[in-house]
């Protein structure tokens, strides 16, 4: 018996529909990330090992249980594995074209698929895209509120306007190593009730504990958050102020931030601000995209000292909202015939509406009248052009709008400025 094979578990299929929703996403991206001053770059899908590693960190989820390890051919090769995300990548790119010594300030932007070897399930994939932008060459907290008014403005123009945005502050390295102490001497009283990996996180990278997604090890976290580090007491004056500045900031250009002291995100690298923005649409996979500052990232891959700031949003995840709130469907026409005999006629209009620029299509297939319109309901067509014998010889054709069932004898000469109408209108869209 020939075997049927299946998509590999944990990858994505986009559908014709999601490829075209897909695109519109990243189209509508772009021109948010232009707004705001930001270059595209495309960076490969494989790096050397040792980028992550040393950045993400060596505790963490993504180096010890999620990379891909392409299999070497000798004990010579380098190790390479597929990128399972974009900021490491985007340094490397940064420090070996030694861009810090061409301009004090840059800022880029990546589209792409990202590889990691989770446990698939809904919302967490094996292989995902993200829209990501890093801000490299600058500490000020205003470029931090651009970044997350950035990422705010992306899902707010792609259609996703309620939000919730997490934040966080972990303090410079120094305030970081005080909180990551903190936090390993109190929950080694917890040890006992702690998941095994937990329990080997509190001595290497204690701060790994509060990325758990174990219940219980995240109640326990939970509640030293709120108990024993809710005002930041950990914090040096000059990081408190920068926070305590940058929520007024974020307060002033009309978001409302929530602070969680428990939110550090799952890669080493993170300084002083962290974020998050969640949906409520997605259930626990809750998260749309997140950030934060990496001031020591640069350093620690063989640059000099430059502090930086990014974040990614997840495509996937963000289809996923935009499912649940409501399937956006693009307008779209199709051109029905009642009867074989007039398929020039009806090609010939298909043909003015895509010169048009008006998507548009048809049957190949001499189905019936029904069958085209089942066909057009399954390419989820907003209006369909009929093309009726008597009609047509009298200089008209029939447009039905598939939402409200209405339709229409227009003239064959004004159809093109009628469906732009609608369409500009926002009739028919789902």
């Amino acid at each position: 018996m020939t075997k049927t094979y299946k998509s590999v578990r944990g990858t994505y299929d986009f559908s014709p529909a999601e490829a075209n929703l897909f695109n519109e996403l990243a189209e509508g991206a772009r021109k948010i990330f232009h707004l705001f001053g930001y270059e595209e770059i495309i960076l490969p899908l494989i790096e050397e090992e040792g980028v992550f590693v040393r950045s993400v960190g060596e505790t963490t989820d993504i180096v010890e249980k999620q990379i891909f390890r392409i299999i070497k051919r000798s004990e010579e090769d380098t190790s390479i594995v597929l990128r399972p995300e974009g900021t490491a990548q985007v340094v490397r790119y940064y420090l070996e074209n030694s861009i810090y010594k061409q301009r004090s300030l840059s800022k880029f932007f990546y589209i792409g698929p990202m590889f990691r070897g989770e446990r698939p399930q809904r919302g967490r994939l094996r292989q995902f895209n993200h829209f990501g932008a890093e801000a490299i060459g600058s500490k000020s907290i205003y470029l931090d509120a651009e970044i997350i008014l950035l990422a705010m403005k992306i899902l707010e123009a792609i259609g996703i306007s309620q939000v919730k945005l997490n934040i966080n502050t972990l303090g410079c390295q120094s305030d970081k190593e005080k909180f990551q102490q903190l936090l390993r001497e109190e929950l080694a009283r917890e040890k006992s009730r702690l998941c095994d990996d937990c329990k080997r996180r509190l001595e290497k990278n204690s701060l790994r504990i509060l990325d758990c997604k174990e219940e219980q090890c995240k109640k326990i976290a939970n509640n030293f958050c709120v108990r024993d580090i809710n005002d930041r007491f950990y914090l040096c004056a000059d990081c408190k102020k920068d926070f305590n500045d940058l929520m007024s900031i974020l307060k002033n250009s009309g978001l409302k931030p929530d602070y969680n002291p428990c939110l550090v995100r799952g890669l080493d690298y993170y300084t002083n601000t962290v974020f998050e923005i969640t949906s409520g649409y997605l259930g626990s996979q809750d998260a749309l995209g997140a950030g934060g500052r990496y001031n020591n990232l640069i350093k620690n891959l063989g640059g000099p000292e430059i502090p930086a700031i990014g974040f990614a949003l997840g495509v996937e995840r963000i289809i996923l909202a935009l499912n649940k709130k409501g399937k956006i469907t693009p307008q779209t026409a199709f051109v029905a015939l009642t009867g074989e005999k007039l398929i020039n006629e009806a090609y010939l209009i298909l043909q003015l509406l895509r010169n048009a620029n008006i998507s548009a299509d048809m049957d190949f297939c001499a189905k019936s009248l029904k069958g085209q319109f089942r066909y057009a309901e399954r390419k989820e067509a907003s209006y369909v052009v009929i093309i009726a014998d008597d009609e047509y010889k009298e200089g008209y054709v029939l447009l039905k709008n598939m939402e409200t069932g209405e339709q229409e004898k227009i003239k064959k000469e004004e159809l093109i400025s009628t469906l732009r109408g609608y369409i500009a209108d926002g009739e028919g869209a789902a």
